[in-house]
């Protein structure tokens, strides 16, 4: 599901929300499923309880961004935005409008690139991710800005503390892919989580994005014990110099 939600530029909730009869672990071949076009929690901005400066200025102030993006064997570009989040809370949702330009075409693409999980913790940097599909040139330059972004409301329970253990990361071979290995645990053994992921980050030696990888848990999840897990990413090119785990728990969707 998250691939689909990717291809068409809205986050990986919208695309649950709608289709709530669907499984997302046990898609097959011939599964339809309803694409909201016009999904009303991305294109809402926040709103101020008391006079702010505008909306892309605070946007701004919350978030700073650094594109990175790769042409494919298939001719298409994929682009990573690291997005840190500048602020004090955690954040929710964030995105980025993405624009590829051809050096010597007319060509200009925009698209919405979206973050794999769901939390901008405080300080954190994680990738938002857009791919745009072939023909693109093959010189090309990308832009990004804040598109939108949520605050994480004072109380909010849908988040569930988790931490890892024995991560180990190895570098294979020419440096253009790492095995993640380890174990993921929740805090409170007593609550049943719906989902939890991982995401990978490889950078490069100057710190741009070379890939990410994102691992979910098995269904069921077993709340009381640890989870075993064991992936890798891959680079898009560059070497990859060293790579960055980030984990998110979630309570079951209603």
């Amino acid at each position: 599901m998250f691939g689909i939600a990717l291809r068409y530029g809205i986050s990986l909730e919208a695309l649950k929300t709608a289709n709530p009869d669907v499984n997302p672990y046990f898609m097959g071949v011939g599964t339809q499923l309803l694409i909201p076009i016009t999904p009303t929690p991305m294109l809402a901005t926040p709103t101020p309880q008391t006079p702010q400066p505008t909306a892309e200025a605070t946007s701004t102030a919350v978030l700073s961004l650094q594109t990175d993006c790769y042409r494919d064997a298939a001719g298409g570009v994929i682009c990573f935005v690291l997005a840190q989040n500048l602020s004090e809370k955690p954040i929710e949702n964030p995105t980025a409008l993405v624009t590829l330009s051809g050096v010597s075409t007319e060509y200009s693409q925009t698209q919405t690139a979206i973050l794999p999980l769901n939390l901008l913790p405080a300080g954190a940097a994680l990738p938002l991710v857009t791919y745009f599909q072939a023909p693109t040139p093959e010189q090309f330059t990308a832009t990004a800005k804040v598109d939108f972004w949520l605050p994480v409301p004072e109380e909010d329970t849908r988040y569930l503390e988790i931490s890892l253990a024995d991560l180990q990361t190895e570098i294979i071979e020419d440096s253009r892919s790492a095995e993640i290995r380890g174990q993921v645990a929740l805090a409170d053994p007593t609550k049943q989580p719906g989902a939890i992921w991982l995401l990978a980050t490889a950078f490069t030696q100057d710190g741009r994005v070379a890939g990410i990888r994102r691992w979910e848990a098995p269904q069921p999840i077993p709340a009381s014990q640890s989870i075993p897990f064991n992936f890798t990413v891959y680079s898009m090119g560059p070497e990859i110099v060293r790579v960055e785990v980030s984990a998110e728990a979630r309570t079951p969707l209603e």
